[in-house]
């Protein structure tokens, strides 16, 4: 029998193992396929105004997808090699010689891949057209997808997959060739003992994450990038000393705790867990960062589609906008609203001081508490009070579309003046139609500037069915001069809404792909300790414990491997999230919740199934 059809006939006997591998590589290539076929579907392509944004989401996200999946094939790679140490060495101990060895293993791995790559083409052309039409519903987009196979696609994705498979085959079979099989299969045989307790390590790291936490907090203190890349690398060096250290201070707490250690079943599974710590924080540390990263992620593009629903009045506060004190212009634009079939709710006229050197607009404190209470701003009351403003002290309101204010604003300087900024906030007030940060000031002070700047007139208008002002836009245009700034709901819609719900679609696609990946690896992990451990539960049901404290430990060991990462991940995202919240002044303790929802409820699934594989392997199910 040659060494590719032994190959063949290990694939069929451990495909079972390989299910969940299987599973999360079908999936990663059938999305891999859509987020690539994007940006050749004829009919985004028509779609002018958002070609531009699928083209470059559908790069960054396969770029993304590309790197994810080389660390996990790779990383699951490793687990299968490990997985196969004693059947290694039977192998070497019957004469086979490395070479043969290293390519029936490598060439196992290889089939996995093919077999992925087969069946997830067909799943990602199968439901290609599900796909683009969820995407052109999120990206509001009137058009009509047809089902499309792309042809560039499908090569590129073929591509792709076959470098990386050549590479993880070559990998593969030079790590085998370059092995000691027969110590290799004695490595299942290393007696197990606790690890070494290093209390200052142990200490030290939630001093480190601590002092990670208040870089990240205060990031206008340190400077963005700096406090980003700073608080990255001692998140990640902090955690790899939590579950190498601290995490195992509080195992051996546990287990001087007789009165706890011998409660029920946890002497059981305390112990393998204890036993296990040297081997497996490593997988926890990376399981707890991946945890951190999904959560974020997605917490970020939820934020940016929540940002979008929840500031929309924010940015777009009226349906038509522009910039003109010419009683001509403005009497055609008020007869061509007229003559429309929409409803005028309100009109707002407000002059402001345009500051040419300083890119900013200047508006009165009373010009802007009437803006206020005739928008119906939420919470009025305590926005117009925090502009309780003197002399020398102005309210700094953010530019429509800035989502993102990493700047600290202490002073401003207009004219010949500096101006303490008193209150540094986000509210209604012109919208994009005057996309410029404004100032508020007292309106003494206002007078006095008036004579050192321009003077501008912004007329805002809100009408009754916004969306549906297309027509009307193209109407206004014609009658109102390019300088007019002309500005509208369908304006809006047409451009950055649309990228928001681009971004959102393919984060959220990305997040399954990260959370089936992230549970995978832990599933793996635990999986191999399930073939370490079936010795030990047959003694213990020799020894009379019954299936049900079998059942019982089982789910405290897997679930403290599942838990750990995910409490620590959770943590180290929800800060995250809190200074992407202060940055975009906006609570986002609502996209946060959904976030850690979704992946809890995805991650436990996973936690189910790695329960019952595990109790399958030590046979107590």
């Amino acid at each position: 029998m040659n060494s590719f059809k032994i190959a063949i006939i290990n694939f069929k006997r451990n495909i079972r193992t390989y299910g969940l591998y299987l599973m999360a590589m079908i999936f990663s290539v059938a999305t891999y396929y859509n987020f690539v076929s994007m940006r050749y579907n004829p009919q985004f392509l028509e779609a002018k105004e958002v070609s531009a944004y699928i083209e470059s989401s559908s790069m960054a996200a396969s770029m993304l997808m590309i790197i994810f999946l080389i660390f996990f094939i790779v990383y699951s790679s490793n687990f299968f090699l490990n997985q196969r140490k004693r059947e290694i060495g039977v192998y070497a101990f019957m004469g086979i010689d490395n070479y043969k060895i290293a390519f029936i293993f490598a060439s196992e791995g290889l089939l996995l891949g093919i077999m992925s790559v087969i069946f997830g083409l067909g799943v990602g052309i199968l439901f290609s057209k599900l796909f683009m039409m969820m995407l052109a519903k999120v990206a509001l987009l009137n058009i009509r997808i047809g089902f499309f196979i792309s042809k560039k696609a499908f090569i590129e994705t073929i591509t792709i997959y076959s470098i990386i498979l050549g590479i993880t085959f070559l990998k593969g079979y030079l790590d085998i060739i370059r092995t000691n099989l027969i110590d290799l299969m004695n490595s299942l045989k290393k007696e197990e003992e606790l690890p070494k307790i290093n209390y200052f390590k142990g200490i030290v790291s939630i001093v480190i994450i601590g002092i990670a936490y208040y870089i990240a907090i205060n990031y206008k203190r340190f400077g963005f990038g700096t406090s980003l890349m700073v608080t990255v690398l001692l998140i990640i060096w902090g955690t790899y000393w939590l579950f190498g250290s601290f995490f195992s201070m509080i195992i051996r707490y546990c287990i001087n705790k007789k009165e706890f250690l011998y409660k029920r079943t946890n002497i059981i599974s305390i112990s393998n867990t204890a036993f296990r710590i040297k081997n497996n924080y490593r997988t926890l540390t990376a399981v707890a960062i991946l945890v951190t990263t999904c959560i974020t992620s997605f917490g970020t593009v939820s934020s940016l589609k929540y940002y979008v629903d929840e500031n929309h009045k924010i940015e777009v506060p009226y349906t038509i906008t522009y910039i003109s004190d010419n009683q001509e212009e403005i009497v055609k634009v008020d007869k061509i609203i007229a003559n429309s079939n929409h409803k005028l709710e309100l009109k707002e006229k407000a002059n402001f001081l345009y500051v040419p050197d300083r890119q900013v607009v200047v508006v009165s404190l009373s010009t802007f508490r009437n803006i206020i209470w005739d928008l119906k701003v939420k919470n009025s009351e305590n926005i117009i009070s925090e502009f309780n403003l003197s002399k020398d002290e102005v309210g700094y309101i953010e530019r429509p579309g800035v989502m993102m204010s990493i700047i600290a604003k202490d002073d401003i300087v207009l004219g010949d003046k500096k101006y303490d900024v008193k209150v540094n906030t986000k509210s209604p007030l012109f919208g994009n139609g005057v996309p410029f940060p404004c100032l508020v000031v007292n309106d003494d002070e206002y007078e006095i500037l008036k004579s050192k700047f321009i003077e501008k007139q912004f007329n805002g208008i809100i009408l009754d069915n916004p969306e549906d002002t297309k027509d009307l836009t193209f109407e206004l245009a014609e009658v109102l001069p390019a300088e007019s700034g002309l500005y509208t709901y369908f304006i809006a819609g047409a451009r950055f809404y649309d990228f928001t719900g681009i971004v959102y679609f393919l984060g959220a696609f990305l997040f399954l792909v990260f959370v089936f990946a992230t549970g995978s690896i832990i599933y793996f992990k635990t999986l191999s300790q399930s073939f370490e451990d079936k010795g030990k539960y047959g003694i213990l049901k020799k020894l009379g414990t019954t299936d049900l404290e079998i059942h019982q430990s089982v789910s405290k060991q897997v679930g403290m491997l599942f838990i750990l990462p995910l409490i620590v991940g959770i943590i180290h995202s929800m800060v995250a999230i809190l200074v992407l919240s202060d940055i975009m002044k906006c609570s986002l303790i609502k996209p946060t919740i959904i976030s850690i929802g979704i992946f809890a409820l995805i991650y436990g699934i996973f936690y189910v199934f790695t329960r019952k594989k595990f109790l399958d392997i030590v046979g107590a199910a």
